[in-house]
């Protein structure tokens, strides 16, 4: 807690730099902005050596002990964000797999353990010992570490206590960094091993660092201690945003921010093109002559390349002297616009790749302040992290709901958009039809070439099965060698030759691999909304059903329900 007099430190820093800076007519002369200034110092540095001020900087930002976080007056604001940073990790970790356990741990210098930040199970311990083996593996390595019970049981007892463990149980965990030093970790824990796979151990990883950037962030807001709004207003953007949200969003925020405490003649964000030496324009804002919105800049030479050529702050109020480049976005531009300063900072992600850049420029000769920089630099690293989270978000989503081997649709995301499909046709008083298809005679493949070409096989298939549908159309692995498609707007009349041309292409198609060559037919059954039924699992069990009577009069063809 803040004693009186760090609170009267704090207060004579505030007034004095409000005399130093918000009101220089009265500080005209040299020798009293030199006093004011070496007070600031001198009060500053005996606010740092305060005794009783004993904890580390991220002792300040996440000191306490249990779920909550003590934030002390200085950045009390960012509990509620620092909060839904943990918040937001625990529910991607859940996403992942409802039976995992999550917690956060930071250290405490003083207590010399980890103490408990937020947990989802009363299994965690307020405290750990940070010595303990298990949590030595973990806050050792960068990659995260799979721990399982019945390998390191007295350690395992030692860290949750001697319950009735089955041997079964296990935890993965990962370090959390704070400025290049281990600050703490995460710990997922599981009631059997088998649940765990190799996908989740990435995302943890990805997670770790994803939290060690947020709370890195967090204290570089806290230390824009100038501008308490500003510093409110950008800790908010994770929160007025939603990893699903579009873009736009983000962008459109961004802008209204830049507004609120930069000025600048033009507004600048571009985005890299993937595999190419050029970027596109993704927001302007403010003179829009020179460049539109989805403009293509070349990066190779040009001013707003630059960030992305050297990888640094490009800050300057009069660039043709400081730059040898040919253009400002294409080489050859220079002379049509008249713009003297930039302050362009690449957006970065947590690999320190580089996302994009945004970049504010003025006409006239203008020095861009400190606290500009600070500004449009913690901004551009709010965006970097949260462009990383969508990314890795959508690539996350994306492995989810797709199939591993064929990437169509798994069977749990082929429902949830059946069910989304029949609720737009009964909403739209349209028909839809349903098919069902089953691989002829697959286990012979399996059992006289393996499983890899009967793996091949599949695969081939679904590319046939995909280039045969519409972009609507809903694509599907249903399991095994079974698959499902929705077609939408449709009735089985016009769905029949369709569905023909799907099983003629399969039959006839030359599957080649390792010098094995095999041929293989498909049958399908197909049912329709709302005729055969408005019920979801009835539609199924219908197309299900004529796919079998297709498979008992020979296979290699398709029949609609009660065609029969």
């Amino acid at each position: 807690m803040i004693n009186l007099r760090q609170v009267v430190a704090i207060t004579t820093i505030l007034v004095l730099s409000f005399i130093l800076f918000i009101l220089p007519a009265l500080t005209d002369s040299i020798f009293i902005k030199i006093l004011v200034f070496i007070s600031v110092l001198a009060l500053l540095y005996q606010y740092s050596i305060d005794p009783s001020d004993s904890s580390t900087k991220i002792d300040r930002l996440l000191d306490g002990v249990g779920n909550t976080p003590k934030i002390n007056n200085v950045n009390k604001d960012l509990k509620e964000n620092y909060d839904s940073l943990l918040e937001l990790v625990f529910n991607m970790i859940i996403s992942m797999n409802p039976d995992y356990k999550c917690a956060t741990y930071m250290l405490s210098p003083n207590a010399d353990a980890l103490v408990l930040q937020k947990s989802t199970s009363n299994d965690f311990p307020e405290q750990i010992v940070k010595d303990n083996p298990l949590i030595l593996k973990i806050i050792n390595i960068d990659n995260s570490s799979l721990i399982q019970q019945n390998e390191e049981k007295n350690a395992w007892i030692d860290l949750f206590g001697d319950k009735s463990w089955r041997g079964s149980e296990c935890m993965m965990g990962i370090r959390l960094k704070y400025n290049n030093h281990v600050g703490g970790c995460l710990l997922l824990m599981v009631d059997h091993f088998k649940t765990v796979n190799d996908r989740d151990k990435n995302i943890l990883s990805y997670l770790g660092k994803y939290l060690s950037m947020g709370i890195s962030k967090l204290q570089r807001i806290e230390k824009l201690l100038g501008d308490k709004d500003f510093r409110i207003r950008i800790s908010k953007l994770f929160n007025q945003l939603n990893i699903t949200s579009k873009e736009d969003k983000l962008l459109d925020e961004v802008k209204t921010l830049c507004r609120a405490f930069l000025r600048y003649d033009k507004l600048t964000i571009t985005f890299p093109k993937r595999n190419s030496s050029t970027a596109k324009v993704k927001m302007i804002d403010g003179f829009s002559e020179d460049s539109k919105l989805g403009d293509i800049i070349e990066i190779d030479n040009t001013l707003h390349g630059l960030p992305y050529k050297l990888g640094k702050i490009i800050n300057s109020s009069n660039w043709t002297e400081k730059y040898s480049v040919k253009g400002r976005f294409i080489q050859g531009d220079i002379q049509q616009y008249n713009f003297n300063s930039i302050l362009s900072i690449p957006i970065r992600n947590y690999n320190n790749n580089i996302l994009g850049a945004i970049s504010i420029e003025r006409l006239e000769e203008f020095v861009f302040s400190n606290k500009d920089i600070q500004f449009l630099e913690l901004l551009a690293d709010t965006m970097g992290s949260i462009l990383t989270w969508k990314n890795e978000y959508s690539k996350m989503y994306k492995s989810a709901i797709h199939d591993g081997l064929t990437d169509l649709l798994n069977h749990k995301a082929y429902k949830e958009r059946l069910a989304e499909e029949l609720s737009r046709a009964k909403r739209f008083k349209q028909s839809l039809v349903l098919l069902i298809l089953d691989l002829d005679k697959f286990k012979r493949i399996n059992d006289t070439y393996g499983h890899l070409y009967g793996d091949y096989v599949l695969s081939e298939v679904s590319k046939i099965l995909k280039d045969s549908v519409r972009n609507i159309d809903i694509c599907a692995r249903y399991g095994g060698e079974e698959f499902a498609i929705v077609l939408v707007n449709t009735d089985v009349e016009n769905a029949q030759p369709a569905a023909e041309r799907i099983i003629e292409k399969i039959s006839e198609f030359h599957f080649n691999k390792d010098g094995v060559e095999e041929r293989i037919a498909i049958s399908a059954g197909m049912s329709e909304y709302p005729k055969h039924s408005i019920e979801m699992k009835e539609l199924i069990a219908h197309a299900d059903l004529a796919m079998y009577e297709v498979k008992k009069n020979g296979g290699n063809a398709v029949i609609a329900h009660g065609d029969y």
